[in-house]
């Protein structure tokens, strides 16, 4: 085995002070993770409540994903195994259940664990095929994309009744900043929303609100015409149009569909009758706003992120508890012609904020802080984690532990079918190496004096790592796919405007 593939996939040397699984207290542990927070914008944004967390804890200033989607990062996170290890590469897809999980781990060790998920692309399609596994609560918000505040009645909810000591794992997902990037601010009239049916006016609507519009009638059999028109384009995610005298669906809308300034939705009903209509719509933001918005949600998030915070200072449960902060994957703003995520491994997706907090007195704190400048990654969290706990981490863990200084390497990946193509890459405190199997290409990135990556200097410069592309090669390699896709997980997958499979 290469050296480097040694160094990167060896086991963590467990504790010795520890039988496996048993805590020598169970202290509580929080994990909140803002979804598709990349570290520069987390940086620049005014986050009173990230600032106060990373002044109890430790802030990583350069920590990395593993992938630029939601359920392989997070699957990365919750395991401390690579995407390419445990099959699970896109979105939508069953986690194999041999896979430990922090939830799985913990509850094993005593704790109970719940959580509030505000994204889809955590929903597990049935109990215990997700990252759902070992919560005793895996709450769904009330749509795709769900607010904070949806969030945080659950975790108020969850954490009625705890104690401090009282072995609880928390797992608090926010799902802004992701897009659809909702203004969160007074109505603007170029984005107001005229919606009718039939001609006739159902409501004016600000799309730059994140619009969810529910609206019954009584129509006549025979053609019929639904119609959003707005002033700047719109984007028309989801449009369920149920009629109950109906002997087969309605057509149903595809969410990917680019935007337009006016959206027309036409249908045919064979029999007189009610019908009921559900749809989601938002305005896009131009590329001079885009940032300032997505800084916007930033904001917003941390309001959050500071509610929850309180409701575990007034129980008594903030200084107690062990928290982690992070995000699973960045978002691309306009840089390298991409706006969202997923398509390329630039550090603008990779790049993410991470803070752990241990409990209050806990002298290995200053153990952590050594490492704050240090390249570390997503695999790592977990073995960090076991440290704190005085727990042995689960068979395999990739990561090593923070508490423990060793040179970092960074494998992330990125797959179709939602990825255009499969990339790889490896990046280490100075250079960056992406490789396209499918082209045979490499390219090579000088990151102390290109940090945006846009100098391709493999040509003259790839003798600085000469065994990352056999390595590289070896990690794209064909592999047996162990976690398959959950076809009832289609519908939400294109409301998201992700591909599916």
């Amino acid at each position: 085995m290469p050296r480097l593939r040694a160094l990167l996939l060896a086991p963590l040397c467990v504790l010795t002070c520890a039988p496996p699984h048993v805590a020598a207290e169970r202290t509580n542990v929080v994990l909140v993770v803002i979804d598709t927070l990349r570290a520069d914008v987390a940086r620049e944004a005014h986050t009173p409540n990230l600032d106060r967390l990373a002044a109890d804890g430790v802030a990583f200033e350069r920590a990395f994903s593993h992938a630029p989607m939601t359920l392989p990062a997070h699957t990365a996170l919750f395991s401390s195994r690579l995407p390419g290890e445990s099959g699970v590469t896109n979105n939508g897809q069953r986690v194999p259940t041999d896979l430990e999980l922090w939830g799985t781990w913990l509850t094993d060790a005593g704790w109970h664990a719940r959580a509030a998920t505000s994204l889809a692309t955590l929903w597990s399609v049935t109990r215990g095929s997700g990252l759902d596994r070992g919560f005793d609560a895996w709450t769904r918000g009330p749509h795709e994309v769900s607010s904070a505040a949806a969030a945080n009645a659950t975790l108020h909810e969850h954490l009625a009744g705890e104690e401090p000591g009282g072995g609880l794992f928390l797992f608090a997902h926010y799902a802004e900043p992701h897009e659809p990037y909702a203004a969160h601010e007074p109505p603007d009239p170029a984005s107001a929303t005229r919606v009718t049916l039939d001609g006739a006016l159902l409501a004016t609507v600000d799309a730059a609100g994140d619009v969810r519009l529910e609206h019954s009638a009584q129509l006549a059999s025979g053609p019929h015409e639904l119609v959003f028109e707005a002033q700047r384009p719109i984007r028309l995610r989801s449009c369920r149009l149920e009629a109950r005298n109906e002997p087969r669906p309605l057509p149903a809308l595809d969410a990917r569909d680019a935007p337009r300034t006016r959206v027309r939705v036409a249908f045919e009903l064979e029999h007189a009758g009610p019908l009921e209509l559900s749809a989601w719509l938002h305005d896009v933001p131009r590329p001079d706003e885009l940032r300032e918005r997505y800084r916007r949600e930033v904001e917003l998030a941390d309001r959050a992120l500071g509610e929850l915070l309180a409701d575990l200072d007034a129980r008594g449960l903030y200084d107690s508890s062990l928290i982690v902060f992070t995000s699973d994957h960045g978002e691309g703003l306009g840089e390298h012609g991409v706006i969202g995520h997923v398509r390329h491994l630039f550090d603008e997706l990779l790049h993410v904020p991470l803070i752990v907090k241990p409990a209050a007195g806990d002298a290995r704190r200053a153990l952590l802080a050594e490492q704050a400048s240090a390249l570390v990654r997503h695999v790592d969290v977990l073995p960090t984690l076991a440290d704190l706990l005085q727990l042995e981490p689960p068979a395999g863990a990739r990561g090593v532990s923070l508490l423990k200084p060793a040179p970092r390497v960074l494998i992330a990946e990125t797959h179709p079918p939602e990825a255009p193509r499969q990339l790889v890459c490896l990046r280490d405190e100075a250079f960056k190496m992406i490789h396209d199997p499918a082209a045979g290409s490499f390219a090579l990135y000088d990151l102390a004096r290109d940090p945006l990556e846009l100098e391709d200097v493999f040509a003259t410069r790839a003798a600085e790592r000469p065994t990352w592309p056999a390595e590289l090669r070896h990690l794209a390699r064909p592999r047996a796919q162990r976690a398959g896709f959950a076809a009832e997980s289609s519908g939400w997958l294109r409301a998201l405007g992700y591909s599916g499979e």
